[in-house]
């Protein structure tokens, strides 16, 4: 007999072929397991957008009309010596008016309307990076740290709709879609508003006629025989990156922070990057109201959006811009120009 000193035992080259065979299977796996966990949170921002959607739908239903902004230099709340008053008069955002239809009574029950609201909050802890979070005002794949600024009075990811806005006022408009064969009237749209039924910069009005969406910073919310276009294709409320619009860092309570229009496309770029200096000079600046004050996500490709019926539906970032704007005003009158 013949013996052989030879152990049993992977050789180099079979330990290195093992080593790459591992690699790769991590290398397909992990993407299937980022996609899976995107698909989760996405389902949790769609459940937040529903419950969201349900109780605006609650507060009309008890008050018959849509809750209202209520920003404190509202002319609503003008003294008789004609003076803007602060402090008392802030009476908090539309977030705020649902919170006891977002079984979140407790809070709501503490609050003082006839007192400055917005301080009230702070006080409770819903200030700052660290404090107190409102879940259900939050999406899940909401990415505000890393290269980000994280300066956030309150990290939340909802915003009301004032419609297809008119921003020019923040240094002059942006000719973003030259190129849509759609309709020619989008040829020099941001800046200004395609069918002419928003007058108002920003949603700052009492107005109706001046507002094209179903909210208002001021002391105006629409009702439903105000949403002729169809509550089923018009958007009541979306996404947003709070670090990356210019008043939106304000927080959820504040009717300031919240005014957010389809004038900007969605998932328009203006997250600031850390050390870099806001001049104002280009439509990815941040200072730029009519593209940082768009609708966006850290959902790929697209933001989801509740509609005035409380469905919620993702809409493309490379959606038609002409349907776009349709869906964003609530009385335009003309039909869907396509599917979302």
């Amino acid at each position: 007999m013949i013996r052989s000193d030879r152990k049993a035992g992977f050789t180099l080259v079979e330990l290195l072929v093992v080593i790459a065979i591992i690699g790769v299977m991590v290398g397909l796996l992990l993407p299937a397991v980022q996609s899976a966990r995107e698909a989760a949170r996405r389902m949790s921002c769609q459940n937040n957008l529903k419950q969201i959607g349900l109780a605006v739908l609650n507060y009309e239903s008890t008050f018959k009309q849509f809750p209202h902004g209520t920003r404190n230099d509202d002319p609503a709340n003008v003294r008789p010596n004609n003076v803007w008053t602060a402090g008392p008069w802030r009476k908090g955002s539309v977030l705020v008016k649902i919170l006891p239809f977002m079984e979140q009574s407790a809070l709501y029950d503490r609050l003082n309307f006839s007192a400055d609201v917005i301080t009230q909050i702070v006080a409770q802890g819903y200030s700052g990076a660290n404090g107190a979070r409102m879940g259900v005002y939050i999406c899940p794949s909401d990415g505000t740290t890393g290269s980000r600024l994280t300066n956030a009075q309150q990290f939340y990811n909802y915003a009301t709709c004032i419609g297809n806005q008119n921003m020019s006022a923040q240094w002059g408009g942006c000719n973003l879609y030259p190129n849509d064969s759609v309709n020619t009237r989008a040829q020099n749209v941001l800046g200004g508003n395609l069918f002419g039924n928003g007058a108002s910069g920003h949603g700052g009005s009492i107005t109706a006629t001046n507002i094209s969406g179903v909210f208002s910073r001021y002391n105006w919310g629409a009702r439903l025989r105000d949403v002729t276009d169809g509550m089923t294709s018009t958007i009541m409320m979306g996404e947003i990156l709070p670090v990356c619009g210019d008043h939106h860092r304000g927080g959820w309570y504040d009717p300031n922070a919240l005014w957010t229009a389809t004038t900007g496309g969605i998932n328009f770029n203006t997250c600031r990057k850390r050390g870099v200096v806001d001049t104002g000079q280009n439509c990815n600046d941040f200072r730029i109201w009519m593209t940082s004050q768009a609708f966006k996500s850290d959902h790929p490709g697209g933001a989801q959006f509740v509609l005035c019926d409380g469905s919620v539906a993702f809409l493309s970032d490379s959606v038609n811009y002409l349907l776009y704007q349709q869906m964003g005003s609530r009385n335009d009158g003309e039909p869907l120009s396509g599917s979302f």
